[in-house]
């Protein structure tokens, strides 16, 4: 996709792949795969491509292993591209897939839309007859790198929707993250839904960025704009790569007949691992919706197994061939599981790494495979006398999938998460829900503990000596705060987990291993609670550094830390 003045810096079509309309396609995970390792190709024209006036031999493209291609069809409210007809016609005759494409210009979203519309329709062009691909709606940066005039993110709704209205098709949307961030103010949400097609040239491996908040992975990548093609006259052609199969292509371009791959193999059912259903809550949940979404569902990781989650799980055991029951059994475990090792990066791996903090590791769900990670997984391989190669596979998911009798650091075993649920759920135990500093209320000691029940992780405050990171309430603590009240009797309100301000970044609060008391049996410490007695009780649960009255910044609250 180009300027009318010189090639543009793409930030434009989303191809985005939600719906009824992709119901059954496989959406690859994100992670870094040079271009060549895609096979199914494509190429996008316009009259830049036609050096001395020359056609394109579209036989020729086709038979040099392209599949698809998309022709510039219009700009802006009231041009059109001169070979627009040409080159749709020519390719559609030599059997590639084809589909049309607007390059969004500075006029009213709905006036650029009609003018598509008439130019697409005089070239018998519905975006829905067998062999058409979806509309593609062009938007990119200036040259010098500054938004189009009068740009607006509610133009470009208005440009959806009549687009939506008289051709009855959801668009592919084209464009960049740096046209989100500086024309859209970062929210990419308005793409939620669409087909991705996103640019990034000369990169190797390395793969678009994600457009901020549009729910989706790439789905197309023109990974050059100075390709040469067979059959093109012009050292200036888009490259593409799709990320499926042939046979997804096709559907998309509303081919019905056409000979499907070869199945993959059946997937390695998962016998012991849990099995997960409407109402499930906790890690594994969180696992799952993360693999889920490293299979291209737009669902958030939050522990809590609604809806939403049902509907993902449905829409994943169809495209697998699954009994689409919204269950996750041994079947869809392994279906859903993702090889993953160093290196890597994404949801996967961020699943895997809650799957190790449940059995104890200290590290961080941050969807990095790096050598804290790496040595996390040798040290679960070797515990369970697997092979300790680093390598999260099928034995190693299963295996952290089927153990909850994984020793935690300190002794005792269990999940984080279900511990925090039954301390969130005990009554006599509170939470404060501010901050005296930091006025953050997503790190409060309330917010921790509900973001701990659902398998987040707890987060400490912008302000503090580590920033905003997530962490996991160390099990041991938890385990503690439950016998203070159910063996011990105690009724008190927590002020702090890992949110707040404190002495050092190597406070143990920081790294989830500590706890403030500031209300005990209904009073407040230093004004009449029985912290004494409340101290040698948390020092009798395990805490190895017990802090209270009248040590000097301790006098109105109880700090009880774990090594």
């Amino acid at each position: 996709m180009k300027t009318t003045s010189k090639v543009a810096s793409w930030a434009g079509a989303v191809l985005a792949g939600g719906g009824m309309l992709f119901a059954g396609m496989t959406v690859l995970p994100a992670d870094a795969a040079a271009p060549s390792t895609y096979t199914v190709k494509g190429v996008d024209t316009s009259h830049f491509n036609h050096d001395g006036g020359q056609s394109i031999d579209w036989k020729k493209v086709r038979s040099a292993g392209q599949s698809f291609m998309y022709a510039k069809a219009t700009e802006g409210a009231d041009r059109t591209d001169e070979w627009f007809q040409r080159d749709l016609q020519g390719a559609k005759q030599a059997g590639l897939l084809h589909g049309a494409y607007h390059f969004w210009g500075f006029t009213p979203g709905a006036a650029q839309a009609q003018n598509f519309v008439r130019t697409v329709r005089a070239a018998g062009y519905t975006g829905k007859s067998a062999g058409e691909l979806p509309p593609t709606l062009d938007l990119e940066l200036r040259s010098g790198g500054s938004c189009p005039r009068n740009f607006s993110t509610a133009q470009v709704d208005g440009f959806l929707n009549v687009i939506d209205k008289e051709m009855g098709v959801k668009p592919i949307i084209y464009a960049a993250k740096p046209f989100v961030d500086r024309c859209m103010n970062g929210d990419g949400s308005l793409f939620a839904g669409h087909v991705l097609w996103q640019p990034r040239y000369q990169s190797g491996s390395t793969e678009p960025a994600d457009l901020p908040r549009a729910g989706a992975h790439w789905k197309i990548w023109q990974y050059s704009e100075h390709g040469t093609v067979p059959g093109i006259n012009s050292d200036k052609v888009d490259l593409n790569v799709f990320r499926g199969t042939l046979a997804e292509l096709q559907q998309l371009a509303h081919q019905t007949g056409t000979t499907p791959d070869p199945k993959p193999p059946t997937a390695p059912s998962v016998p012991a691992a849990p099995v997960l259903k409407t109402q499930s809550r906790g890690t594994d949940v969180v696992t799952a919706q993360e693999l889920l979404i490293a299979h291209g569902a737009r669902i958030d990781a939050d522990g809590v197994f609604g809806p939403a989650t049902s509907a993902a799980v449905r829409s994943f055991q169809t495209a697998k061939g699954l009994e689409a029951d919204g269950i996750i059994g041994p079947r869809t475990w392994g279906a859903l599981l993702v090889t993953v090792k160093e290196g890597r990066r994404g949801e996967a791996v961020s699943a895997l790494q809650h799957q190790l903090i449940a059995h104890g590791a200290r590290i961080d769900a941050d969807g990095v495979f790096g050598p804290a990670t790496s040595a996390a997984v040798r040290s679960f391989q070797t515990a369970k006398r697997l092979t300790a190669d680093g390598i999260a596979g099928p034995r190693t998911w299963a295996t952290l999938l089927a153990d909850r009798g994984t020793t935690a650091p300190g002794g005792g075993t269990g999940d984080s998460a279900a511990l925090a649920k039954q301390v969130l759920n005990t009554p006599g135990i509170t939470f404060a829900r501010a901050h005296s500093e930091t006025k953050d209320s997503v790190s409060t000691a309330y917010a921790n503990i509900v973001d701990m029940a659902a398998g987040r992780g707890a987060l400490t405050s912008r302000q503090s000596h580590v920033g905003a990171r997530r962490v996991q309430l160390d099990p041991r603590m938890l385990r503690a705060l439950l016998t203070l009240r159910n063996q011990n009797g105690y009724r008190f309100n927590i002020s702090e987990f890992v949110g707040g301000v404190h002495g050092s970044a190597n406070s143990r609060h920081y790294r989830g291993l500590a706890f403030d008391v500031n209300v005990i049996n209904g009073k407040h410490v230093g004004s009449g609670a029985p912290a004494n007695a409340f101290m040698k009780a948390c020092h009798a649960s395990g805490a190895t550094e017990v802090i209270g009255p009248p040590s000097r910044g301790h006098k109105t609250h109880v700090h009880c830390a774990w090594k």
